[in-house]
């Protein structure tokens, strides 16, 4: 079959419902909106030249600034360098997490000097002096002490905080792995967690939450429903104590055992300081209450792991699979994943199975849903040998008889054209391009039984000044799109981590970024269009506090 290009489908009809879905099975979706999300984070900065677009922005003083970063970029404008040393982690998760490069915004300063040509000067009898020293003198002894003072207080706020956000780590692989381009980022740098989750519970009430590390290692919720206004602010609350620095960060939403007699819960996986994965829970519509749950303990995680997280559940069979995906230590390459099995509430024990890729430590991976059926609807992206990324298919069946301790399995690997730093932020988001076919009355292609959806794919280049759009279906394998989000990045920008979520009952999909403009973190949502060729647009301002 020949490669058919998406955009010569674009229209601008409206979407009509899509017929490949019926009635039974779309009451099905909507029960599962909770484990259709996944988030990843991912560090990265926008391109030069990039539009500029206005934006809300928190301004924050030189202390606060330098108590919410990991690192200090080298700049030749910025205050001394201080070069942290943490893990790296990347989490992924439909909810999920990751991580991504802090920047410390520091205040430019400028010291005018200027130089003695030397010689003899001309005598002032009537010059007049200061402490019994000529005028020039002592303000260039004067200068010389202020300068010493303020480079001081600079490089020890730094420092000091670069000091708590690294205690008790180890230092970082400076090697970032084949790339095309020349531009690469700090040797050595900390990693911010981020993760989102989104839900709409039986009355209709849209929810969204995200997820990332303060200053003192905790774990805080940014959460927002849509019964307030959309400019409202969002509530901000921390969930644990302090853990891991530079944590991965994955969520997920879901009923437990797959069933409405059970109040929605909400789910947070994270490093706990001595490196056991946690599984933090609460009733979703509470911001307090949390508690650790059964997964909590079963693990550890490799010091630069990233994380990713699924869960899927049939109501109507009550029936449900709950998966993260981990390195550990003890696994020299690949991921780990650990599953969760629940039939008609007989639960099995987590099993972990062990996934032999080619993908060195604390490299990324990422996961999206490309399909609504059983079987094979999940896309696992990970950054192998020289920074390749490696597409694989990720088979899930809903249907496993509990009984079974099988491990699913994750096979068909796929060569893509693409070229990632192992530690960039990766996020991937779904994306649902059947309507395309249907409005104008063209068959779908065959491979659609299987993947249907579109698979749009952001990281950020080496220095983390970029992002980049690739977007891949079945029929026309990948596609650059970095074009239509260069409008929303902005100039003098590092992003610091990604987080993507979808909800497959809507379509509906937005990207979390969390970046240093030059005042410090902020996050900021973007909504990812419905098909191709609809604008991509930044949605609104998140609130998060660093310094809680």
């Amino acid at each position: 079959m020949t490669s058919t290009s998406l955009r010569a489908l674009q229209t601008d009809k409206a979407l009509p419902p899509d017929p490949t879905v019926n009635v039974e099975e779309m009451a099905e979706i909507e029960d599962r909106n909770g484990y259709s999300t996944l988030e990843v984070s991912h560090i990265q900065p926008p391109k030069p030249g990039g539009r500029s677009l206005s934006y809300s922005e928190k301004i924050t003083d030189d202390k606060k600034y330098a108590q919410h970063g990991n690192y200090i970029e080298a700049d030749s404008h910025a205050a001394p360098m201080v070069n942290s040393q943490s893990d790296e982690g990347l989490i992924v998760d439909y909810d999920h997490d990751s991580h991504k490069e802090a920047v410390v915004s520091v205040a430019e300063t400028h010291f005018l000097t200027s130089a003695d040509p030397g010689g003899v000067a001309p005598q002032s009898p009537d010059q007049p002096r200061i402490l019994g020293l000529k005028r020039k003198t002592f303000y260039i002894i004067l200068a010389s002490l202020l300068t010493a003072l303020i480079v001081a207080a600079v490089g020890g706020g730094v420092g000091g905080w670069a000091a708590g956000r690294t205690k008790d780590k180890q230092p970082v692989n400076g090697n970032t792995g084949s790339t095309s381009t020349n531009a690469t980022a700090p040797t050595r740098y900390a990693n911010i967690g981020l993760a989102a989750m989104r839900w709409t519970d039986p009355n209709g009430t849209l929810y969204k939450n995200i997820y990332y590390q303060d200053r003192d290692n905790r774990i805080l919720e940014s959460a927002w429903d849509n019964t307030t206004d959309v400019t409202s602010p969002w509530r901000i609350s921390a969930i644990s104590d302090a853990v891991r620095p530079s944590t991965p960060i994955a969520a997920v939403a879901g009923w437990p055992h797959a069933s409405y007699n059970y109040s929605l819960v909400k789910n947070v996986y994270y490093m706990s300081a001595g490196g056991e994965l946690t599984e933090r829970q609460a009733q979703a519509n509470n911001s307090q209450g949390w508690e650790d749950d059964n997964f909590t303990g079963l693990f550890s995680g490799s010091n630069n792991t990233y994380l990713a997280a699924y869960w899927g559940q049939n109501i109507a069979n009550v029936s449900e699979q709950l998966v993260v995906l981990f390195q550990r230590d003890n696994f020299e390459n690949g991921i780990t994943q650990a599953r969760y099995i629940s039939v008609n509430s007989t639960s099995n024990p987590w099993v972990a199975n062990n996934f032999p890729f080619a993908q060195e430590k604390g490299a990324a991976f990422a996961m999206s849903l490309v399909s609504y059926r059983s079987g094979k609807h999940l896309m696992l992206y990970t950054v192998g040998d020289g920074g390749k990324l490696g597409q694989y298919e990720y088979s899930i069946n809903d249907n496993e008889p509990v009984e079974s301790t099988s491990v699913v399995s994750i096979t068909s690997q796929s060569a893509t054209p693409l070229t990632v730093d192992p530690r960039a932020p990766l996020a991937v988001v779904a994306q649902d391009n059947q309507p395309l076919y249907t409005e104008n009355n063209i068959t779908l292609p065959e491979c659609y039984q299987q993947t249907p959806l579109t698979t749009l794919i952001v990281y950020a280049t080496p220095d983390r000044r970029s992002l980049v759009l690739s977007a891949w279906n079945c029929t026309a394998g990948f596609e650059d799109q970095t074009g239509e989000i260069a409008p929303l990045q902005k100039p003098n920008t590092t992003f610091l981590a990604l987080a993507a979520m979808s909800d497959r009952a809507t379509g509906d999909g937005n990207i979390y970024l969390m970046f240093d403009a030059g005042t410090g973190p902020e996050v900021e949502e973007w909504t990812v269009p419905k098909r191709v060729g609809d604008p991509w647009a930044i949605s609104r301002k998140v609130d998060v506090d660093f310094s809680m």
